[in-house]
């Protein structure tokens, strides 16, 4: 099983996969997962689980099982001491063969929240304890692309006195009617550091007929252009 550095987002990670997320999970972090569904895939799985045993297995705190035999359908579950409690059964299939996805998965306070593809898909309550997740494995026939943690405010500690220049801020750009028109160029503040993150939402209309670009431009300009 491959093991990837939880500490910078991980790319194209051999399948099974498994990483120990640094901190543990916290009310307002998110798991971005991007990967395909190949043509053949029968079901593959998402889980996020407390601690990484084989024998005695780890329990799950969250199973997250897409399956595509039969009537495709979604099951989520938790493994505790070794046994599977009560299944839960979600038709809405939004994966799909020979297919990208983006799945987020959001932790509240007594539950998760799934989004697949910009769109929520379903919420799951916890059944154990959040602060007890520590890893994230992924198995079954699919491809990831990409996997990132995104912490949440909550989980950003206040810098002390020696910590000034890691204070964490963002800035949201957007127009009164939620859209901005493309091209659209943009400056950042005071240029991009090493774990900024950029979070680009929107909707592909109807009338598109190509791929849209984003582009950073040269280190000296500290801009952004959407086209």
């Amino acid at each position: 099983m491959a093991i990837g550095n939880p500490k910078q987002p991980i790319l194209n990670p051999a399948i099974p996969f498994a990483t120990t997320i640094l901190d543990g999970l916290h009310c307002g972090t998110m798991v971005l997962i991007q990967g395909k569904v190949p043509s053949k895939t029968d079901r593959f799985q998402v889980d996020l689980t407390c601690g990484n045993s084989i024998t005695p297995r780890a329990d799950v705190a969250f199973h997250f099982n897409p399956r595509f035999k039969s009537t495709p359908h979604i099951v989520c579950n938790t493994l505790k001491q070794e046994c599977w409690e009560k299944e839960e059964h979600h038709y809405q299939m939004p994966f799909k063969h020979n297919e990208a996805f983006e799945i987020i998965i959001l932790v509240e306070e007594d539950l998760f929240k799934v989004a697949v593809n910009g769109s929520h898909l379903l919420a799951y309550k916890h059944r154990l304890e959040l602060k007890k997740i520590d890893t994230l494995s992924i198995s079954g026939k699919v491809e990831i692309r990409a996997i990132a943690f995104i912490p949440g405010s909550s989980a950003i500690k206040s810098p002390n006195k020696d910590e000034k220049s890691q204070t964490t801020s963002h800035k949201t750009i957007k127009s009164e009617s939620g859209d901005l028109k493309l091209p659209f160029k943009s400056q950042f503040d005071k240029g991009l550091r090493p774990g900024d993150t950029i979070i680009v939402k929107g909707q592909i209309s109807n009338s598109s007929n190509r791929y849209r670009r984003i582009n950073i431009i040269n280190p000296g300009s500290h801009s952004c252009f959407i086209q």
